[in-house]
């Protein structure tokens, strides 16, 4: 069996600073030290941070001191400034491409821009950087939501995107804003490595007999992942882990692909491929 890994498999830089710097700061000091929602959407991640001593909060209301943890999807601007006004310690883990996304639509938004934002309206990321213009932005996730838009009176508006979406669907957008609108700014915020690792995994889904996606249930860029190599292969598996690998699935395959979503660790790709090559003593 021939088992290709993607080269974009695994932690971006940004998930990798953020499990890094919380890592680290719990290791100095995890007295009253806590973390708003996940850190990262892999269970491996939470567990790792909760066994740490971090004590995983969804609201600043639930603290009086102590040192926060801002996720590497980040979080609206009120949020920042409740835990300043509690004189709260903030780790901000915010990955530096959000952190991009969250200034250019403040920016336009004080300039009374109209804010479009490509995204999961449910997802962390874009409820955070819609924060960022007061909640005031019109988010999209599939074209044919804008076609319902009443576009006579945006003269001027401005589109970004949430990091992990798919630049095909985003062009598709641009596309039909720029004629409904005369004055648009684009703002292609997808991130390069999310780019790359879906390019990767189109290339691999049909170069291989099956493939095996890895990433957390609640992952978008996992979840996109999986779409796109089941466009190219029938023989897609979605796991979290190697404990939900079965090895009868893959008995009759000679050729395996194995992408994973920016939030797994790179032990838990090991792990899998280290399962997967049990097969032959089989």
């Amino acid at each position: 069996m021939k088992i290709t890994i993607s080269k974009f498999a695994g932690f971006c830089q940004g998930a990798k600073r953020a499990y890094d710097i919380s890592i680290n700061s719990a290791k100095k000091n995890n007295k009253n030290l806590y973390i708003l929602g996940d850190l990262l959407h892999n269970k491996h991640v939470s567990d790792k941070i909760k066994s740490l001593g971090i004590k995983k909060i969804e609201s600043t209301n639930k603290i009086k001191k102590g040192s926060i943890i801002i996720s590497a999807h980040g979080v609206s601007k009120s949020i920042i400034q409740e835990a300043e006004k509690k004189a709260l310690n903030i780790i901000n883990t915010t990955c530096p491409k959000v952190i991009k996304v969250q200034q250019i639509v403040k920016k336009y938004y004080l300039d009374n821009i109209f804010i479009f934002i490509f995204g999961d309206k449910n997802h962390k990321e874009v409820r955070g950087i819609n924060g960022w213009c007061d909640n005031n932005a019109t988010i999209i996730s599939d074209i044919k939501e804008i076609k319902n838009i009443d576009f006579s009176k945006i003269k001027n508006a401005v589109i970004v995107s949430q990091t992990t979406q798919e630049l095909k669907k985003f062009l598709q957008i641009v596309k039909f804003l720029r004629k409904k609108i005369k004055n648009l700014k684009i703002f292609n915020t997808i991130c390069d490595a999310t780019k790359n690792r879906q390019e990767e995994a189109k290339k691999i889904s049909a170069e291989n007999d099956a493939i095996i996606v890895i990433g957390g249930k609640k992952s978008a860029n996992s979840k996109k992942l999986f779409k796109i190599a089941k466009e190219n292969n029938k023989n897609v598996f979605f796991v979290n882990s190697a404990s939900e690998i079965n090895l009868k699935n893959f008995s009759d395959f000679k050729k395996i692909g194995i992408t994973a979503g920016a939030s797994t660790p790179d032990c838990i790709i090991k792990n899998v491929c280290k399962k997967l090559k049990t097969l032959k003593t089989l």
